[in-house]
């Protein structure tokens, strides 16, 4: 796995777990973490390829 791939993943994850942390409402976060965990994802996919 690249450091770069790493880095943007723990990025999305740390952006993740604050979302999660801020918003008091309960269906924005389960979007947020949904959305995040999907791009999260697709990125470590792309870069198996």
């Amino acid at each position: 796995m690249s450091k770069k791939l790493l880095v943007s993943n723990s990025i999305i994850w740390a952006a993740a777990i604050l979302v999660v942390a801020i918003v008091e409402e309960k269906q924005f976060a389960v979007l947020m973490l949904v959305i995040l965990a999907t791009t999260s994802l697709i990125f470590l996919n792309k870069g198996n390829d």
